[in-house]
C-alpha cells in the first residue's frame, strides 16, 4: 500500500513538473570548445538526466570490475559456509538417529569446511559417541578442555564417558571441576553426586548434597530424604570404629527425615549405650506415627534391657495406640499379649487379621505360637507347615534371621538413596532376593516337642528334666 502511494505521488509530481515547464518553456544556450547552441530548457534538462544516468552506469561497471576478485572470494566463502552448515546439520541428524558412521563422515566434512574449532570438535566427539568410538570421543573432549568456551561441555562429555565405563572416581573429578567452576550447571551436581554414591563416598556425597541444596539444584524434601539415607549409611560404616561419630550421624539422619525407619532404628541402638533412652523412644514413636514398621517395634522392645516382659508389653501397647487402625499396630498388640501369656487377648486381635486374605509366613508363625500356648500342638505344627510356604512380608524382610534390622549391603544402600530419596519408598532387598523364611522370627518358629502324657494321679513335673521315651513312668503320646 505504501509503495502504491509513493508511485502515485511520483506521477503527480512528474505531471506537475511537466505542466510547469510547459507553461514556462524558457531556453538554454551553451558555448563550449568552439561549439555553441541554444535549446529549450526542458530538452536540456532531459539530456542532463540521461548523461548523469550514463555516467552512473559507467562508474558502476568500473567499480564492479575493480572489486570482482573480492566479490568472487566472498561468494566462495559464503558457499563454503553453506556447505559446512549443511554437513553440520546432516551430522547432527545422523548422530541423533544413531547412524554413527555417517555422522563421523559428515562431522569430518563440516570440520574441513567450517573454521570453528570448538564446534567442529564437539560435533566430532558427538559423532564418535554415536558410532560407539568412546576413545575417539574422549580424545576430542580432551582437546576441547584447552578452550575456556568449550571446557564445561568437554567436562560433561568426559564425565559421562567415565561413568559409562565404570570409572566413577574419574567421573567425579570431571564433575567436581565443573561443579566448582559453574554455579548454574545442574548436570554437574547430578553427575558429581551420582559418582560419589557409586563409589560409596558417603561423606563427600553429603557435602555435595548440602551445596546442591544451597544452590537450589534439588528440591528440599528430596534433599532431606537423600541426606537421611546418606548419613545412615555413613553412620553404619563407622559404627564399630567410632560409635560417637556414628551416633551423631544417625541423629542427624533422623532430624533430616524423622520417618525413615533405618535411621531411627540405628539411632536408637546407638543411643541406648549412652543411656539416652527417652530420646530414642521419642524418635521411635515419631517414626511410628508417620509409618509403622516392625523394626521400630522391635527396636523399642529391645531399647531397655532392664524391662520386664510386662513393662515391655506396656511400651509396645502405647506405641500401637498412636496408630491403632494400622495392621502393624495390631500385630504388635498380638505379640505383646503372647509375651504376657494372654492368649485370649492375642486371639481377639490376631484372628481378624488372619481372615484378611492369605496369611503371610509371619502371621502363620504367630498363629503357631498362639496355638502352642493353648497346648494345641497339632494346630501349631499345621501353622508352621503353612509358614514354610506362605508368602513373605516386604517390611518384615528388613529383619533377618538373626534379628538384625536393615542389615543391607553397600549396594543396597546406594539403591536406597534414590528409592527413598527421590520417591519416599523403602526398598526391601531381602524380599526382592527371596531371602525370606519363617525363621526370620526365631522365637515364633521354634516349637517345643509335644509334652509326654502323664499317668493319672501322677504329680506334675515343673522343673524336672524330660525323661527318655523308654522311661517306665511315662506313656508316649499316641498322636
Amino acid at each position: 500500500m505504501i509503495r502504491l502511494i509513493l508511485v502515485v505521488l511520483t506521477i503527480i509530481l512528474a505531471c506537475a513538473i511537466t505542466v510547469f515547464l510547459t507553461l514556462n518553456p524558457g531556453s538554454v544556450s551553451f558555448d563550449f570548445l568552439g561549439l555553441s547552441g541554444r535549446m529549450p530548457f526542458a530538452l536540456a534538462m532531459g539530456l542532463f538526466l540521461i548523461a548523469t544516468f550514463g555516467l552512473l552506469v559507467i562508474w558502476r561497471l568500473v567499480l564492479g570490475l575493480w572489486t570482482a576478485p573480492d566479490t568472487f572470494r566472498k561468494f566462495q566463502l559464503r558457499r563454503r559456509k553453506e556447505k559446512g552448515f549443511d554437513a553440520l546439520e546432516n551430522a547432527l541428524i545422523a548422530a541423533a538417529a544413531g547412524e554413527g558412521e555417517l555422522a563421523v563422515r559428515q562431522a569430518a566434512r563440516a570440520d574441513a569446511l567450517l573454521d570453528r574449532p570448538a564446534l567442529s570438535r564437539l560435533l566430532a566427539a558427538r559423532a564418535a559417541e554415536a558410532a560407539g568410538n568412546l576413545p575417539g570421543a574422549e580424545a576430542h573432549y580432551e582437546a576441547m578442555l584447552e578452550d575456556p568456551k568449550s571446557r564445561l561441555v568437554a567436562q560433561r562429555g568426559l564425565a559421562q564417558i567415565a561413568h559409562d565405563r565404570g570409572a566413577h572416581a574419574e567421573a567425579a573429578n570431571y564433575a567436581k571441576a565443573a561443579f566448582d567452576a559453574s554455579k548454574s550447571a545442574s548436570w554437574a551436581f547430578d553427575a558429581l553426586f551420582d559418582a560419589q554414591i557409586a563409589q560409596g563416598d558417603w561423606a563427600a556425597a553429603a557435602e555435595t548434597l548440602l551445596e546442591g541444596e544451597r544452590r537450589k539444584k534439588i528440591p528440599q524434601d528430596r534433599a532431606r530424604r537423600r541426606r537421611a539415607v546418606v548419613l545412615t549409611a555413613q553412620a553404619l560404616e563407622c559404627e564399630n570404629s567410632d560409635s560417637d561419630m556414628a551416633r551423631a550421624l544417625a541423629e542427624k539422619a533422623v532430624t533430616a527425615s524423622p520417618g525413615f525407619p533405618p535411621a531411627v532404628v540405628l539411632a536408637a541402638r546407638l543411643l541406648a549405650p549412652a543411656r539416652k533412652h527417652k530420646r530414642a523412644e521419642d524418635m521411635i514413636k515419631t517414626a511410628w506415627s508417620s509409618q509403622p514398621h516392625p523394626a521400630l517395634a522391635r527396636a523399642l522392645g529391645e531399647l531397655r534391657k532392664s524391662d520386664t516382659k510386662a513393662k515391655r508389653a506396656e511400651r509396645l501397647r502405647e506405641l500401637a495406640a498412636s496408630r491403632p487402625e494400622h495392621r502393624e499396630s495390631k500385630l504388635v498388640l498380638a505379640e505383646a499379649a503372647l509375651d504376657e501369656g494372654q492368649t485370649e487377648a492375642a486371639k481377639s486381635v490376631l484372628e481378624p487379621v488372619l481372615g484378611l486374605g492369605t496369611p503371610s509366613a509371619r502371621l502363620c508363625a504367630l498363629a503357631a505360637r498362639m496355638a502352642r500356648q493353648e497346648d494345641d500342638d497339632p494346630a501349631a505344627r499345621r501353622w508352621m507347615t503353612r509358614a514354610s510356604h506362605a508368602p513373605g512380608e516386604a517390611d518384615w524382610s528388613d529383619i533377618d534371621g538373626e534379628g538384625r534390622a536393615f542389615a543391607y549391603s553397600p549396594d543396597d544402600w546406594k539403591r536406597m538413596v534414590y528409592a527413598y530419596g527421590d520417591e519416599g519408598r523403602l526398598t526391601h532387598p531381602r524380599y526382592e532376593r527371596f531371602e525370606i523364611a519363617a525363621g526370620a522370627v526365631p522365637e515364633n518358629a521354634l516349637l517345643e516337642a509335644p509334652k509326654p502324657a502323664r499317668k493319672a494321679g501322677a504329680a506334675p513335673e515343673y522343673a524336672a528334666a524330660p525323661r527318655p521315651p523308654d522311661d517306665p513312668g511315662v506313656e508316649e503320646d499316641d498322636a
